[in-house]
């Protein structure tokens, strides 16, 4: 069962550290939402902190990837694909471009929508991120069994198609 320790002061010296609280979690730990929730929380900690240096976010990192993979993809279809709000996904855009990373103009087939291209500076900034991210993956991979992965990626889309009806 999970500990949590108690809140306290954490001076050197101040107060000796009393033994982690046993929590009850009731039925959370059986549950697929807590336990991918859990598993989300974790990789996202830990990624944020392997690439804080580099000046990036995690969501930056996915913007950077599906521009590259996408070149004269569409902000619209950005939305699309995160389910964000078009205001949302204008400003992290719009933080990129002020960064050099991407380059946005108005569509050629559609002047009401902007493309986006990835800028050199946005190619090297997602080499040294994707460096990071698959040195995650490699520390995933470590935790699972033969076969495991290629299992679990196929279980959690089913479970992402079931709930995006």
């Amino acid at each position: 069962m999970p500990r949590l320790k108690k809140e306290g002061n954490s001076k050197c010296g101040a107060q000796p550290q009393e033994a982690p609280r046993v929590m009850s979690f009731g039925p959370l730990l059986g549950y697929l939402g807590y336990q991918i929730r859990q598993a989300q929380a974790a990789v996202f900690r830990d990624l944020t902190a392997s690439i804080a240096n580099l000046g990036v976010t995690p969501g930056e990192y996915g913007l950077l990837t599906m521009v590259d993979e996408n070149p004269g993809i569409s902000q619209v279809d950005l939305v699309a694909v995160y389910r964000l709000d078009k205001s949302t996904l204008s400003l992290a855009v719009s933080r990129l471009v002020k960064r050099g990373l991407v380059r946005r103009m108005r569509s050629r087939s559609d002047r009401r929508y902007y493309a986006l291209w990835l800028q050199p500076a946005g190619r090297g900034l997602l080499q040294k991120v994707r460096a990071r991210v698959e040195a995650q993956e490699r520390t995933m991979d470590s935790a699972l069994h033969r076969g495991e992965r290629a299992l679990l990626l196929d279980m959690l889309q089913r479970v992402s198609r079931a709930l995006n009806r």
